[in-house]
């Protein structure tokens, strides 16, 4: 009786949850097969004087991007994030700003773009 019983209900249930389970498990998230086209990296005014704000843009095509800004002198200083940010400094002299972008894949592109500042 105890044989039946297993045959009967405990086998075909413990199958049931064995195949059940199988559609559970994690499945990873489908890659990303784009990649990065840096179109332009674009300065309002590329001659200001000193401590005026300009805006610098990132004309970027790609999906999921995270953008890093730089300026060749570590007392440049960037406001704001994204793809547009203002950008100033507080002496004269002509700076590079550089724009690197990246995606969840890892695809990853720069430009730089030049602006001076003057007394």
């Amino acid at each position: 009786m105890k044989k039946r019983l297993f045959s009967v209900l405990i086998l075909p249930v413990s199958l049931l949850l064995l195949f059940i389970s199988g559609g559970c498990e994690k499945k990873d998230l489908p890659a990303e097969t784009g990649s990065i086209e840096f179109v332009s990296l674009t300065v309002e005014h590329d001659t200001l004087a000193i401590m005026e704000l300009t805006k610098v843009v990132a004309d970027v095509n790609g999906e999921n991007l995270t953008y890093t800004w730089k300026c060749d002198n570590e007392l440049g200083i960037f406001e704001g994030s994204g793809p547009e940010v203002m950008f100033t400094i507080c002496h004269g002299g002509k700076f590079k700003i550089t724009c690197e972008v990246k995606d969840n894949a890892n695809h990853q592109a720069s430009k730089d773009a030049y602006v001076n500042y003057v007394e």
